[in-house]
C-alpha cells in the first residue's frame, strides 16, 4: 500500500511540474474562412463564434472571408496552398467536409 502511495505521489508531483510549464498564448484576432456563402450555417457559426470571442475580451477582433465552391473544397484547398502565410485563420468546417479531405 505505501508503494502504491508514493507511486501516485510521484505521479501528481510529474503532472503539478509539467502543467507548471505550460504557458497561454494571446491571440489578438482570428481569421474565419467560410466554406460557404454570406448568411448559411457556416456563416453564422462563424459570425457568431466570432462575435462571441470578441464581446468575452478573448480577442480584439475577428474577420471573415466566404469561400464558397466545391462543397467547401475550394477553401480546404486554399488554406493548404497558403498554410504559412495563414496563420491565426480558423476555418468552420462540418463532418462533410472531414469525411471529404
Amino acid at each position: 500500500m505505501k508503494k502504491l502511495a508514493k507511486l501516485f505521489a510521484v505521479a501528481l508531483a510529474s503532472v503539478t511540474i509539467s502543467l507548471g510549464s505550460l504557458s497561454a498564448v494571446e491571440i489578438k484576432k482570428i481569421h474565419f474562412l467560410i466554406p460557404g456563402g454570406a448568411g448559411g450555417g457556416w456563416d453564422g457559426t462563424a459570425r457568431g463564434t466570432g462575435e462571441a470571442l470578441t464581446k468575452a475580451g478573448l480577442i480584439d477582433s475577428a474577420t471573415f472571408e466566404n469561400m464558397s465552391g466545391g462543397g467547401g473544397g475550394k477553401a480546404i484547398g486554399y488554406l493548404i496552398e497558403n498554410s504559412m502565410s495563414n496563420h491565426g485563420t480558423l476555418m468552420v468546417n462540418s463532418t462533410p467536409i472531414v469525411i471529404r479531405s
